[in-house]
């Protein structure tokens, strides 16, 4: 029973209300999680859905903790390895009517604004409210915190009363010596209900009473419920699903998890089974020495039995296989399978894939798969040594070729050693595989060579033709040819090529295709000027491009809903095409439509929100529009970049009548760096009604 704590559950009502995050901060054993739980219970029908992560185990790299994060949830949404979970979570909760609720537990390192930034899931927007837990100081964080600290005096004598008869002061007194620590009220009323008295408990407690009233209650354990304390020490500090717990315990499973939680040593949340740290240190310091190596073997075997088939138990045992393989007095060969599973679930995988490559140094296979991801996570130099070992180890034509493609694509994002590369490419070109041809292709448009990737892209395309069979190829194709025609100054020939990739999916109904959101989301590119300035005299063109945006918008309002990003960023686009075609007022329609959208749904500095701003800006006037399109366009392209010079000089023009001294700065940034924005015959489009 949930006792106190009214006027912290008020604070952090009130601060997710008005600011959508709080930090719930206190000491270990202070009751934050049954603080949370509490809330969930009270307030829990006014949220469409409530998650939470236990970040328990987690590093605190941010990168880790963020990704720990994702996996979490990426396991309660049953998502595969592969794909953004973060970005599918953002949308389901964007989906819902009313707000969504997300209880981050276990928060490990400093909480600063940028990984609160980060843990807040912002794309969500604003129908998100977030709790952040964490043990550590939160003192000039700026979000709303609330502090959880010792129970007041008299809850925790009430609490304690509850287990015993006795006297108000007697029961104050002991409240008093355990400082109102919530764990230690709670196992010191576990006591009082066994017999102590109040007077010999009070007498009894010294500097440290959590550890002592916890090495109290070991002695009433039985040896399986011991063996799951010793185990929970050793391993990961993340959850012990009970599917792992059967496995390593068997028929005693069930009772020795519900010992645990009877003498408070852990707690059930969700379904798993959460010991508490300070639980986990006790077991360390106290229960009689057991051989640790040969409980870690056992647990190991039942982390490496476990079917894995379950999504949330997947996840804790990842977590736990993490662990285990990085004690160096496992065998090797187990300690080489834990990598393996904790690589096949596919979340938070590199410091494996580092490791299987070190252990398996002569095993092609392992070091291609190393490089992959090396070269993923952008750590270049260690990819092209993975691939480079690969390439005269691998037997196997196809590895063989995969490590060679590694290694060619690694050392053109490395650049300088050009020479190998085309000694690479001259190899893997001659096997007129389709994929290949397109990497060697855009390895040309990287290197600036954009006529050869242009034509080599056109004869590939025209060559493979239409069909299921090379569907996929042509669309990827035709995807890297609008890549090197934005590159090449041809932006109104990408924009169609990638309206008809657009269509091309929709028509084979593959609407979620990650080809298909590329293409989307390349027709919103920053480097993707808006058609402002255009020559209109392709309005046919412009037309019938506007037509197709607007049905493509109309299926994925239907299919995806309207607050959707795909949503929302070909809505902002059909609009650009609205004004090229010179429907300004239809423009301002949809604009307005959306504005708000856009902007609770992405970041200042994203290509949807400052490309949409400034479209607005000209459509309506007002600084405002420039003010954030110009900043956006500055944090993403930087002050010199063509879309922030068209944004700056359109805050320049609206500044006028408020600030002359301001809009001249920005004017004569513009005419410094784009003179040819002043030239007669610029056809900006002009100002239409106000929506």
């Amino acid at each position: 029973m949930f006792i106190g704590r009214l006027a912290e559950l008020r604070a952090l009502h009130t601060a997710l209300a008005e600011s959508r995050v709080c930090v719930p901060a206190g000491p270990p054993g202070a009751g934050k999680t049954a603080f949370a739980t509490e809330y969930v219970t009270r307030s829990g029908a006014g949220y469409r859905g409530i998650w939470r992560v236990s970040l328990a185990g987690s590093s605190a790299d941010p990168d880790e903790t963020v990704a720990t994060l994702a996996a979490g949830l990426r396991a309660q949404m049953a998502l595969p390895p592969s794909g953004d979970a973060l970005a599918e979570f953002a949308e389901r909760v964007a989906a819902e009517s009313g707000p969504s609720l997300l209880i981050v537990d276990d928060i490990p390192g400093e909480l600063d604004d940028d990984l609160i930034g980060r843990l807040t899931v912002p794309s969500a927007g604003r129908r998100l409210r977030t709790v952040l837990i964490t043990n550590r100081d939160v003192a000039g964080l700026a979000v709303p915190t609330v502090d959880i600290g010792p129970l007041d005096i008299a809850d925790a004598a009430g609490i304690l009363r509850g287990h015993r008869d006795g006297t108000e002061q007697e029961a104050a007194e002991l409240a008093e010596r355990l400082d109102g620590h919530a764990l230690s009220v709670r196992l010191a009323g576990l006591a009082l209900r066994d017999g102590s008295g109040y007077t010999k408990l009070t007498g009894r407690i010294g500097n440290h009473p959590v550890a002592m009233l916890l090495r109290d209650r070991l002695d009433a354990l039985s040896e399986p419920a011991c063996r799951l304390l010793r185990v929970s020490a050793l391993t990961s500090p993340a959850a012990l699903p009970p599917g792992l717990i059967r496995l390593f315990l068997g028929a005693a499973a069930e009772q020795a998890a519900d010992e645990l939680a009877r003498h408070l040593f852990a707690t059930r949340i969700d379904g798993t089974w959460h010991v508490h740290s300070l639980a986990r240190d006790v077991a360390r310091r106290y229960l009689p020495p057991i051989d640790w190596t040969r409980l870690a073997r056992q647990f190991a075997d039942a982390v490496l039995d476990h079917p894995w088939s379950d999504p949330i138990e997947s996840f804790l045992v990842a977590r736990h296989a993490a662990r285990l393989s990085g004690r160096p007095d496992l065998p090797g060969a187990v300690v080489d399978r834990l990598h393996r599973r904790v690589v096949a679930h596919g979340s938070m995988t590199l410091p494996h894939h580092r490791d299987l490559a070190e252990q398996n140094f002569d095993d092609p296979a392992v070091l291609t798969e190393a490089a992959q991801h090396l070269r993923a996570a952008g750590d270049l130099e260690e990819a092209r040594d993975c691939a480079d070992r690969a390439v005269p180890l691998a037997n196997d034509p196809a590895l063989r070729h995969r490590a060679r493609l590694l290694l060619a694509e690694t050392l053109e994002d490395l650049g300088g050693d050009t020479t190998r590369a085309d000694a690479l490419w001259t190899i893997l070109t001659s096997s007129n595989d389709t994929g290949t041809a397109i990497a060697y292709l855009r390895s040309r448009r990287l290197r600036g060579e954009h006529e050869e990737s242009r034509t080599g892209l056109i004869d590939l395309i025209d060559r493979l033709g239409p069909g299921s069979a090379a569907f996929g190829p042509v669309q990827e194709a035709q995807r890297e040819l609008a890549r090197a025609e934005i590159e090449a100054g041809s932006e109104a020939s990408a924009r169609r090529r990638l309206v008809r990739v657009i269509a091309d999916y929709l028509s084979w109904r593959r609407d979620d295709h990650p080809g298909l959101i590329e293409a989307v989301r390349m027709l919103a590119a920053a480097e993707l000027a808006l058609p402002l300035t255009e020559p209109k005299n392709d309005r046919t063109i412009w037309e019938e491009t506007a037509r197709e945006l607007r049905r493509f918008r109309g299926r994925f309002a239907t299919g995806h809903g309207p607050r959707h990003t795909l949503t929302l960023t070909l809505a902002v686009v059909h609009a650009e095409a609205l004004v090229a075609w010179g429907r300004y007022e239809e423009a301002v329609q949809e604009l307005a439509a959306v504005r708000e959208d856009v902007r609770d749904r992405f970041a200042l500095d994203e290509p949807v929100r400052f490309r949409a701003e400034l479209l607005f800006g000209w459509a309506v006037g007002g600084d405002e529009h420039f003010e954030d399109a110009f900043q956006g366009a500055r944090q993403a392209l930087g002050d010199t970049h063509p879309q922030t010079l068209r944004a700056e000089l359109g805050l320049g023009v609206a500044l006028k009548p408020v600030n002359r001294s301001r809009a001249a700065r920005h004017i004569l940034h513009v005419l410094r760096h784009a003179p040819a924005m002043f030239l007669p015959g610029q056809n900006w489009p002009r100002t239409a009604p106000q929506a």
